[in-house]
């Protein structure tokens, strides 16, 4: 590893949890027209920062490591670059390899099974990264699910949609309360959606056990082992 990685009392902190120094005042939101119709907005808006694919974005500070590390929340900006450069969520290296397994690993809390086409807005991890989660994180002591994809494009956002006539925060339907709503993207509730997540969808899914966790573990360590030892040699 050689992305910086930060500690809290001993605990290793995810590369895309949120610290207490990184949480900003969110702007009120107002109805505006663009190209693409009427939307919810910024008086202060910028098309570069604040929007992306159609969704207005919450905004996040950038001040990894200062403050507490907020276990609950996680940093949109850095989700969003994890999913975009295959970013482990959990140490920030890349998740890809030219000598090994060119799929990705990923981990669902909650899950039973990982199924074809799903939609996720948990980044890509290393299978070391994925056992350290296991033990560290309650949520995914109460039942989780992994599996390897070969294919994981752009599919949405994560986030709030807003009811057009009054702007007030809708329900997320067939989710859990304060879960936020998977919105495709062309999806016409995108210009009322308070974006804070990307969301990708999962193809050709092998489910992985503990046990092949654990044997995909070793061997990360092993060829970590061996790319050290030319350097050790010198």
């Amino acid at each position: 590893m050689t992305a910086q990685q930060y500690y809290w009392n001993g605990i290793h902190v995810p590369y895309i949890n949120q610290w207490t120094a990184e949480a900003v005042r969110q702007p009120q939101l107002i109805r505006i027209r663009g190209r693409g119709g009427e939307g919810i907005g910024y008086e202060d808006e910028d098309p570069v920062t604040d929007r992306w694919h159609e969704a207005l974005w919450v905004r996040s500070g950038l001040a990894r490591g200062r403050g507490r590390p907020d276990f609950a929340r996680i940093s949109s900006l850095r989700q969003k670059r994890a999913m975009r450069y295959s970013l482990c969520q959990v140490c920030e290296e890349p998740v890809l390899d030219s000598g090994a397994d060119e799929r990705t690993l990923h981990l669902l809390g909650g899950a039973t099974s990982i199924g074809e086409g799903e939609t996720t807005a948990a980044p890509p991890l290393h299978a070391r990264c994925a056992l350290e989660s296991i033990e560290a994180c309650r949520h995914l002591r109460r039942g989780w699910a992994a599996a390897l994809v070969e294919y994981s494009p752009l599919w949405g956002v994560a986030g709030v949609v807003h009811d057009p006539v009054t702007l007030a925060p809708l329900p997320s339907p067939g989710r859990r309360p304060f879960e936020l709503t998977h919105v495709p993207i062309g999806d016409e509730r995108i210009r009322w959606t308070l974006a804070s997540f990307t969301v990708v969808s999962l193809h050709r899914v092998t489910p992985v056990s503990l046990e092949e966790l654990r044997a995909m573990a070793a061997e990360e360590e092993r060829r970590d082992a061996a790319d050290r030892e030319p350097m050790s040699a010198a």
